[in-house]
């Protein structure tokens, strides 16, 4: 015969256990956040000053399909609006950038580039987005201001 403090020992090692891989579990399926609406990214610009921002209206999940509105704009010359634009991850472990450049027409279509960021940690520090994998047509986006100065000075 158990003891009843053996038998209540038991259960409370089922609970946990039961417990720990709900959790574990739960974890394994929520996809990590890529890029975060909490954070503005910067971008280098003409110039290399680091004054252009973008910021995400959603979160981009690791997961295909997930999107958000972006705005691209510099802060200090909010009276010039903002480019509208889009990211969205694609197959593969990629994010697809879609935007209008300044001046565009309507029925023009947008500015289409691609990043792989399948050896990346999450959120993504930098990505940097490439036009039909081209080494001269290119936009990086850097989590904080300092980390996109940095970069240029490394140039």
């Amino acid at each position: 015969m158990v003891k009843k403090h053996t038998k209540k020992f038991l259960i409370a090692c089922l609970i946990i256990t039961l417990g720990f891989t709900a959790y574990t579990s739960y974890r394994s399926l929520v996809p990590e956040v890529v890029l975060s609406k909490n954070i503005t990214y910067y971008l280098p610009g003409q110039r290399n000053e680091c004054l252009w921002v973008i910021q995400l209206n959603n979160n981009i999940l690791n997961t295909l399909g997930s999107n958000s509105e972006i705005k691209i704009g510099i802060p200090k010359a909010q009276t010039m609006g903002y480019l509208a634009g889009r990211i969205e991850v694609g197959k593969d472990n990629t994010l697809i950038l879609a935007f209008n450049p300044p001046g565009a027409n309507v029925s023009k279509p947008p500015v289409v580039l691609t990043a792989d960021y399948s050896e990346k940690q999450f959120p993504l520090d930098f990505i940097r987005f490439r036009w039909t994998q081209s080494s001269l047509v290119t936009v990086i986006i850097f989590k904080d201001r300092n980390s996109c100065l940095v970069s240029r000075i490394g140039k």
